[in-house]
């Protein structure tokens, strides 16, 4: 091989080795997360004037599962990302919600809702005992209701995709020898799309006869509110590594679309399990 060449490939591998290295020194700070999963029960309060007049109510249940990170940006060079340091987290959470309602009739409606929302939250309140963080999120959600009784039309579709707001508080205090901690988060969409049908519209005409008009809507705090609460409580195991979380979560979501009346309204408690990880 011509000299030249190998002084070539010589060289060439040092550098290559030398941004190895400089990229896994880089990245050989602590990965910290906090896992989170819940199962929860409650009540909902379901109106759909598509596919009834009447108001229904029925015992939900929830399941969710989150994850939070904390990030690098804004850190000194050679500095961790931990719950403790980092000012900005990201925060991803799936959600799925499902209910028997009835009415005063008798009539029955069903009810399932998927849900995925990501998080960027910056923390500007940090001292001993709070930690204030607020940002945005965007979301994606489908599912929807189905009236048992309707022979023609029994089914109403939800689609949307939401951009909104999000708050998040935590106070930490000591009981029982623990750092037990107080948290709140909420959420609140702004803008964003969803699917409607036109009053009268059946799903036959939107999907057989290819009749989409007017089915995409641009949602803002007029024509759609949809929002979420989660109050709860998190309480260490030995080590604190992990912790059970119990939650009171209240979740909306009332819209005027095409001249239908939607409301979803959820109150729910939930049992949850965290688990942090720390990981080189």
């Amino acid at each position: 091989m011509p000299f030249k060449l190998t002084r070539f490939i010589h060289r060439g591998s040092l550098v290559f080795i030398g941004i190895g290295l400089s990229l896994f020194s880089y990245a050989q700070y602590t990965n910290v997360k906090a896992k989170d999963w819940q199962i929860g029960f409650g009540q909902t309060y379901l109106f759909d004037d598509y596919l009834s007049p009447l108001s229904h109510n029925g015992g939900s249940i929830r399941y969710s599962s989150g994850l939070l990170k904390p990030q690098k940006w804004g850190l000194a060079e050679g500095q961790d990302a931990s719950f403790n340091e980092s000012r900005w987290f990201s925060q991803s959470a799936l959600t799925f919600n499902a209910t028997y309602g009835q009415s005063s009739a008798n009539s029955s409606l069903l009810y399932g809702y998927l849900d995925f929302r990501e998080h960027l939250l910056r923390q500007f309140i940090s001292t001993e005992k709070w930690k204030v963080s607020i940002g945005a999120y965007g979301a994606i959600g489908f599912g929807g209701r189905y009236c048992m009784q309707n022979g023609n039309n029994p089914g109403d579709l939800d689609a949307s995709a939401d951009l909104g707001a999000s708050l998040s508080a935590a106070y930490q205090l000591n009981l029982w020898n623990k750092p037990i901690k107080l948290r709140y988060q909420g959420s609140l969409a702004l803008i964003g799309i969803a699917f409607s049908p036109e009053y009268a519209e059946s799903f036959y005409e939107i999907f057989y006869l290819n009749n989409f008009k007017n089915t995409a809507i641009f949602t803002t705090l007029a024509n759609r509110q949809s929002w979420r609460q989660q109050f709860c409580i998190d309480i260490p195991f030995s080590g604190r590594m992990s912790s059970v979380r119990l939650s009171y979560w209240n979740e909306g979501q009332i819209s005027l679309m095409n001249n239908i009346r939607i409301r979803v309204l959820s109150n729910q408690f939930s049992l949850g399990y965290i688990r942090y990880f720390s990981i080189l």
